[in-house]
């Protein structure tokens, strides 16, 4: 049978977690170059402040691990590890055998499912198991089927739910070839790995080469990639000293293109990475209902137009654009020296012209700095005329972009 945790990270007691977490920390056995009392400090800081927002107002989640925390996954192995040290085979209907990977267990009984739940549910009132017993001697564990044969020993073969789809990645699709044929290779040694009877392999095998035909991969692709698979020797296809020695270099793919750059690469001595390009969800998807005005957007380049004359000027900020806007508009009417303002701010404090702050045009979205300074550096570049900016922005620019832009 196998029981499994409900929502095991939000129900986990955060208080208790951290009291483990700070009980391995402290013991002798452990041993860390970090004072151990800072780590703690640092520990239950990561777990204690979790806001998001939603519809432009902000909450607090109050117990529980977080889900999406880096911490969340090694925080709750340690706290799970040891509840089932304390618990699990002094339980009056203990399992002979309790394995558990992550939330999901696989458990070899000869109890009732019921008094073994039962007494499960007893050991924390906030954490809570479900039961599933075996059908027909079968029982899916992770991406096993585990039977029990007439022999009483067990075999296993790859398990797939029933609401499997068989949609991988698409041969067409702009992604690189090593990327395509690296998912007929991982389900083939996943069909080595897990299926101990000859059949069943054999019929895994049938399934990857009819499902990788649906998915538009070319026959003689597919079967080669499959002798591939079945005659690797996973020991000789890790990075030689050659590559770990290279220095890499990470790209975005195009097809047809970053082929030629990867080749030509490894001549002086360089190794492409490819990166994944933004995906149809990233384009279309619609965020979170919010009440977010543009001057309350973050992470822009932005373009502020003179209401009386043709001049405007291209900034950036990280900030929202109404706080850095205010500042602009602050520094004009202050008694800061002329090196201290900006272009835009000189410019309204010697003309005295109108300046249309809430007219400002955002010109890109870009939350990371370095790529926000750099398009900030093109979009002054581009524009000679009436430009109010002191053009130190452009030091950013290489001048091989010069004929470009």
């Amino acid at each position: 049978m196998s029981f499994d945790i409900c929502d095991m990270y939000p129900s986990l007691p955060k208080n208790d977690v951290m009291n483990e977490v700070e009980r391995r920390i402290n013991n002798s056995s452990f041993k860390t170059k970090i004072n151990k009392q800072a780590l703690i400090r640092l520990a239950r800081l990561s777990v204690s402040h979790m806001t998001f927002k939603i519809s432009g107002k902000y909450y607090v989640q109050s117990d529980g691990l977080f889900i999406g925390s880096p911490a969340s996954p090694c925080f709750a192995e340690l706290f799970i590890q040891r509840i089932e040290e304390i618990n699990i085979y002094k339980l009056t209907h203990a399992p002979r055998i309790w394995l558990r990977k992550v939330d999901d267990t696989f458990t070899i009984t000869k109890h009732k499912s019921e008094d073994t739940l039962a007494e499960l549910n007893g050991i924390n009132g906030k954490i809570k198991f479900t039961a599933e017993e075996e059908t027909d001697r079968k029982i899916p564990f992770l991406d096993c089927l585990i039977e029990r044969t007439n022999e009483m020993s067990l075999k296993s073969k790859v398990y797939k739910k029933p609401t499997h789809t068989g949609q991988y990645i698409n041969y067409d699709s702009n992604q690189p070839l090593h990327v395509k044929l690296s998912t007929i290779k991982t389900l083939v040694r996943r069909a080595k790995l897990l299926c101990t009877e000859k059949h069943d392999f054999e019929e895994e095998l049938k399934y990857i080469r009819k499902t990788m035909a649906l998915n538009d991969f070319p026959k003689r692709i597919i079967e080669k990639t499959i002798r591939e698979a079945l005659t690797e020797n996973r020991e000789l296809n890790r990075t030689n000293e050659k590559e770990e020695n290279m220095i890499s270099m990470y790209l975005p793919y195009e097809k047809g293109i970053s082929e030629n750059i990867q080749r030509i690469s490894k001549g002086f001595n360089v190794k492409v990475i490819h990166k994944k390009n933004k995906s149809l969800k990233n384009i279309v998807n619609t965020p979170c209902l919010t009440n977010e005005t543009p001057m309350d957007q973050q992470g822009v380049v932005y373009k502020v137009k003179c209401g009386e004359c043709e001049k405007f000027y291209i900034g950036e900020t990280g900030r929202k654009l109404r706080t850095r806007l205010r500042e602009h508009e602050k520094d004009a009417s202050s008694d800061k020296k002329e090196e201290c303002i900006s272009g835009l701010s000189k410019h309204a404090m010697e003309s005295k012209h109108n300046i249309v702050f809430d007219n400002a045009e955002i010109l890109h979205k870009e939350r990371n700095f370095q790529k926000r300074k750099f398009k900030e550096a093109i979009a002054i570049k581009k524009q000679s005329m009436s430009l109010l900016n002191k053009k130190e922005e452009i030091k950013t620019l290489s001048n091989i972009w010069e004929n470009i832009l």
